[in-house]
């Protein structure tokens, strides 16, 4: 008795029974090259973001420590001693080159656009503020500070100890009109709608929308793996009941014969 006739098939449409099996069993279940890319693409912004956020996180704790600084300087007693006006000035100068920098790293970091322009724009008013101003202007050559062009201070020890020697209230006068500058750029770059806050504004909202792209898309992912995962196991049960039917004539015809 011949097989191929119980099974009513031939070798060839048996052996491409038997391949159909084989590959609905080894079929792996794969996600389309374009969701990979978009996959990459919203991570790549997602990471982004969050550096931004951080930059940006830093730059506001910057900005208040600036501003802090700057208000003892506005605020500095008539009887405060040599060694405590020095130090506040110090004090002042290092914190506000601290912030200048941190408004660079801000504005060179990867992200949006917009955000980078934000933190440019935060280190040009704060330099406008001590260079613009002819009060402040006068007030910085007293004490022997000025602005560079990247808006970071420098200034001349010898020239601030000179001062404070010859005319303490002098110096003391010159530091509250720069003091009183600084606080004042501070407090508007620190409102709710200043531009550090409109910049951490923009950028939590974007970081919260990328998390709900990326979770539609993680979904999508699934559920097309989940289908191709059905359809092989489909495809896969039914060659494999096509081979048990033709087994079992094939046994019925050689029991019969």
């Amino acid at each position: 008795m011949n097989l191929s006739t119980l099974l009513g098939t031939s070798p060839s449409s048996l052996s491409g029974s038997k391949t159909a099996t084989s590959q609905a069993a080894s079929a792996v279940s794969s996600v389309p090259p374009s969701l990979e890319k978009a996959d990459r693409r919203i991570q790549s912004d997602v990471d982004a973001t969050t550096a931004q956020l951080s930059s940006f996180g830093l730059l506001k704790s910057a900005i208040s420590a600036g501003q802090t600084v700057a208000h003892a300087l506005a605020t500095l007693s008539t009887t405060a001693a040599a060694n405590d006006i020095t130090k506040a000035a110090g004090n002042f100068f290092n914190v506000f080159n601290a912030t200048v920098t941190a408004a660079k790293n801000a504005s060179t970091g990867s992200g949006t656009t917009s955000a980078s322009q934000s933190a440019t724009r935060i280190i040009r008013e704060t330099k406008t503020a001590l260079t613009s101003d002819p009060e402040a202007q006068a007030a910085m050559k007293k004490l022997g500070m000025s602005v560079q062009a990247d808006g970071t201070l420098v200034h001349d020890a010898k020239k601030f100890a000179a001062a404070l020697t010859n005319d303490p209230s002098g110096v003391r006068a010159a530091l509250a009109t720069i003091g009183k500058q600084v606080d004042s750029v501070a407090t508007k770059e620190l409102a709710s709608v200043g531009t550090v806050g409109t910049a951490l504004t923009s950028l939590t909202q974007r970081s919260t929308t990328l998390a709900a792209q990326q979770k539609a898309l993680k979904a999508l992912e699934a559920s097309m793996v989940a289908a191709q995962t059905k359809s092989a196991s489909s495809q896969k049960a039914t060659a494999s009941g096509q081979f048990a039917s033709g087994l079992a004539a094939y046994q019925t015809g050689f029991t019969g014969s």
